[in-house]
C-alpha cells in the first residue's frame, strides 16, 4: 500500500537533522506530488505582561532568512513546491496548531536528542509534536 500526502509539513531551524528531514520529506513529496511547507518558529516567552519575543529574535528571524533560501532552492532543484512560513510562540505547540489549521497531511521533524530522560531519543520539540499531534508524525533522526 502507498500512502500518499498532498501537504508535508517540515519543521526547520537550520539545524543539519532539520536539514536531514527537509530531504527526506523531498523524497515523498516527489513520491506523492505533493508540496512542502518548512516552518520555522521564534520562541516567544510568557511574562506579567503577555507574550515577549526572545531578546534573540532578530537574531533567529536573520537566521532563518539564510537558511530557508537553501530550503526553497532543495525543494526546487528536485521540483518540490516550497512555501516558507515563520511563526512566534512555543515551538511544538506552533508547528502541531499550524499544521492542524491547515490541513497538512504529514509533520516532518529533526529529531536532535537532547537532556532529559524521557528526552533522550527525542528533542523536546519532536518529542511534544509526536506526543500531541493527531496528523502523522515522521521523525528523522
Amino acid at each position: 500500500m502507498i500512502i500518499m500526502f498532498k501537504k508535508i509539513l517540515v519543521a526547520l531551524d537550520g539545524s543539519k537533522n532539520s536539514m536531514r528531514a527537509l530531504s527526506n520529506a523531498i523524497v515523498l513529496a516527489k513520491q506523492s506530488d505533493a508540496s512542502i511547507t518548512g516552518i520555522f518558529v521564534i520562541q516567544v516567552f510568557p511574562t506579567e505582561m503577555g507574550l515577549i519575543r526572545s531578546i534573540t529574535s532578530k537574531a533567529l528571524s536573520k537566521h532563518s532568512k539564510r537558511f530557508m533560501p537553501v530550503a526553497k532552492a532543495m525543494c526546487t532543484k528536485k521540483g518540490v513546491d516550497f512555501l516558507d512560513v515563520i511563526e512566534c510562540g512555543e515551538e511544538g505547540q506552533t508547528i502541531v496548531s499550524f499544521a492542524q489549521k491547515n490541513n497538512f497531511d504529514l509533520i516532518v521533524i529533526g529529531s536532535r536528542g537532547i537532556g532529559k530522560l524521557k528526552e533522550f531519543f527525542l528533542g523536546s520539540t519532536s518529542n511534544y509534536v509526536v506526543h500531541s499531534s493527531k496528523i502523522p508524525v515522521m521523525i528523522i533522526k
